[in-house]
């Protein structure tokens, strides 16, 4: 039996290196992995072209690289790169996806206190849509808050600029998904304790593909060093005998 390749995909304000821990514990089990970095992600950013870069370009850029691979990949996203990955399952282009605290696609409301605070400190680049970086106050708050100090001051200082534009799109609803044309098993996990995309958010988008659903307690956004979760999603993929 032919196993699955995992294509990862980052969220705001990454690179490909956020998926380390899952790709090497995928990896040491047989499989294949792939990580996307996405458009102008890449240090030393190119400021200029990523101001005009929207969140159908990422949707694009993946695309081509499923489509050099043997055969549909099982995607696995965080956040945004949760949203991208739901659009391409909607284009049939996924075996299975998991989804990591994942951004909501249209019809799903994103506005919970928590999550507004999160964008609190970049509206004035949200509503121009210029590239930005979230302050460190924000990211404490939102993305790294179940983190110890030096996890917190080493990740913050690994971030890039993101989308202003891909951000507008995300915070007005303008990106939908068809669930009805999502045929591929999903799985959507959460910790307990995220504020950029809480738990009653991520247990709607569940809902909307009939996914199933796992939440970690004292967990916050940023699950990619979770062992817990890691160990979960591989043990969700090896139940299903994907090939």
């Amino acid at each position: 039996m032919n196993t699955p390749t995992f294509l990862f995909l980052h969220g705001m304000w990454g690179d490909a290196r956020f998926w380390n821990r899952f790709r090497r514990r995928f990896e040491e089990c047989g499989y294949r992995t792939e990580a996307v970095t996405f458009l102008h992600h890449e240090k030393p950013q190119d400021i200029s072209m990523l101001r005009h870069v929207g969140m159908m370009d990422y949707v694009e850029q993946v695309e081509q690289a499923i489509g050099a691979l043997p055969d549909a990949p099982v995607l696995v996203g965080h956040s945004m790169g949760a949203l991208v990955a739901q659009k391409l399952a909607e284009r049939g282009l996924a075996k299975a996806m998991v989804l990591v605290a994942p951004v909501a696609p249209a019809g799903i409301s994103l506005a919970t206190w928590s999550s507004l605070v999160c964008i609190s400190g970049n509206l004035h680049d949200i509503a121009l849509r210029r590239p930005f970086l979230m302050p460190w106050r924000q990211s404490r708050y939102g993305f790294l808050n179940t983190l110890g100090p030096r996890e917190m001051a080493a990740i913050y200082g690994s971030f890039v600029r993101e989308s202003g534009k891909a951000m507008r799109e995300i915070v007005t609803g303008a990106i939908a998904v068809d669930e009805r044309q999502v045929s591929c098993p999903v799985l959507a996990i959460v910790g307990s304790e995220d504020r950029a995309t809480p738990p009653s958010v991520v247990k709607r988008i569940a809902g909307k593909y009939g996914a199933d659903y796992r939440e970690y307690p004292g967990w916050g956004h940023y699950l990619g060093i979770a062992w817990e979760a890691i160990d979960e999603v591989l043990n969700w993929v090896n139940a299903r005998g994907l090939s």
